[in-house]
This record gives C-alpha cells, structure tokens and sequence, in this order.
C-alpha cells in the first residue's frame, strides 16, 4: 500500500480497500490520478476523521456495515473504469 500526503489538505492512496473504507464512511475523496496504467490513486480530503479512521483500518479495527462497503467499492470501481 502506498500513502502520501504531498499537501497538508490531501491524503492520497493507491490502498482499494482503504479508499473504499474511507468512502464508505463519508471521507470526501477529491479526485482519482490514473495517469499511471497500472495503479489509481485515491486523493482524500485531509482531516482528523480520515486519521483515525486510517489507523482503525491499518490496525485491523474497523468496523462497517458490509452494504456501504459494497457500494463504496462499486462506485470506485465506476469512477476507475469511466
């Protein structure tokens, strides 16, 4: 998994599963970077709910209900194949 944080307002991962958690649970994703063929990266508003979120998910605890996780990987994969 690769995360980078280049502006103090924007976390940015290359992480499927963690974007889609973090999408799942309301953290605003600004925009997808598919310039590289073989990965997309996922640019996320920076914010305290992102963090703890982020450390919930690397740290095996988070907890979401199964549909939103669903959908938030469907509408990634949507945004990622258009």
């Amino acid at each position: 998994m690769k995360n980078s944080m280049t502006n103090t307002n924007i976390f940015s991962t290359d992480s499927f599963q963690l974007a889609s958690y973090l999408l799942s649970e309301s953290v605003h994703l600004i925009e997808t970077n598919k310039s590289n063929p073989k990965r997309v990266l996922f640019i996320f508003e920076e914010s305290d709910l992102r963090k703890k979120l982020t450390d919930e998910f690397l740290a095996y605890k988070a907890k979401i209900e199964p549909h939103r996780f669903a959908s938030a990987q469907k509408d990634l994969k949507q945004i990622i194949y258009s």
